[in-house]
C-alpha cells in the first residue's frame, strides 16, 4: 500500500477506484536521553501504513521533518523546517497530487510543538498548507494527530502524553525496542509544570544543553512494551474507524 512500491501504471489504477492518500509527517527532534530522534516519524509511519492495510488506501512516502521547538533547536541531531517552509512542502505536494485526481487526503503527524502565536505550529502548518485547495473545493483534508485520542485508561501516570515519557516511550518499546536505551531513562516529571526547559530564557535555546540534561518530560520509567502494544492499536482502531467514516460519507 506504499506509494514508494508501486508503478505510475499501478497509481493510475488505484485512482480509477480510489481517490485517497495517507501522508506520515514526522519530525527530526531529540527524545530526551533513551529515545531517538527518529521517534515521530517510526510512530507516524507505522501508523500510517497499518490504517493503509486496514482501509486500502496508499501510504505516500512520508516527510521526515517539521516544525521544531525553539528550544530544541541546539540539541544534536534536531533539525526542521520554518512553519512556511513545512506549509510550502505540504501544499506543493497536494497541488501535485490533487493534478492527478487524488481528492482526499488524511495528513498523519506524530509530532506537535508550540511557536510564537501558535498553539500547535507543525499542525497550523499542515492546515495551512490545505486552505487553498480547501477553499476552491478542489479537495477533503483531514488532520489526524493521535495524541488528541483518549488512552488515559492506558497510561497509568501521564493525564497527557509527555516529550519522551510514558506513553511515547512505550510506542518505540513495543515498535523499536533495540532503539530505546533503557540505561538512560529517566523521569522529569517537573519540567512540563516548571517552564518547559527552564534552563532557557523564554524558552529559546541560547546554548548547547549541559551534560547532565535530560531533554524529555513525564514518566518514561512506567513504560513498558505492552503498553506500547495496547496504545498502538487503540490509535489505529481509532483512526481506521475516522477514515472509514469519511471513506462511506
Amino acid at each position: 500500500m506504499r506509494v514508494s512500491d508501486l508503478t505510475w501504471c499501478q497509481v493510475r489504477e488505484y485512482l480509477r477506484g480510489k481517490k485517497s492518500l495517507i501522508l506520515p509527517i514526522g519530525s527530526c527532534e531529540q527524545h530526551g536521553r533513551h529515545l531517538p530522534l527518529s521517534t515521530d516519524v517510526i510512530i507516524t509511519q507505522e501508523l500510517a501504513e497499518r490504517v493503509a492495510e486496514e482501509t486500502g488506501i496508499v501510504c505516500a512516502p512520508g516527510i521526515g521533518y517539521g516544525v521544531n521547538l525553539p528550544c530544541d533547536r541546539l540539541m544534536y541531531g534536531t533539525a526542521g523546517l520554518s512553519f512556511d517552509t513545512l506549509r510550502g512542502v505540504v501544499g506543493d505536494l497536494i497541488q501535485d497530487w490533487a493534478r492527478q485526481g487524488f481528492k482526499r487526503f488524511y495528513l498523519l503527524t506524530g509530532h506537535g510543538c508550540s511557536l510564537g502565536s501558535f498553539g500547535f505550529a507543525h499542525q497550523e502548518a499542515l492546515k495551512e498548507a490545505s486552505r487553498p485547495f480547501l477553499i476552491r473545493g478542489d479537495i477533503e483534508a483531514y488532520l489526524i494527530f493521535p495524541y488528541w485520542i483518549d488512552i488515559s485508561d492506558l497510561a497509568e501516570k501521564e493525564k497527557q502524553t509527555e516529550h519522551a515519557g510514558e506513553v511515547e516511550t512505550s510506542l518505540i518499546m513495543h515498535l523499536r525496542p533495540e532503539l530505546v536505551k533503557a540505561r538512560e531513562i529517566r523521569d522529569n516529571p517537573e519540567a512540563h509544570e516548571e517552564a518547559e526547559f527552564k534552563v532557557f530564557p523564554e524558552g529559546i535555546q541560547r546554548d548547547f544543553p549541559e551534560d547532565d540534561f535530560s531533554g524529555g518530560e513525564g514518566y518514561p520509567s512506567s513504560a513498558s512494551a505492552e503498553k506500547g502494544e495496547k496504545i498502538f492499536s487503540r490509535f489505529v482502531e481509532r483512526i481506521v474507524e475516522f477514515v472509514k467514516a469519511r471513506e462511506k460519507a
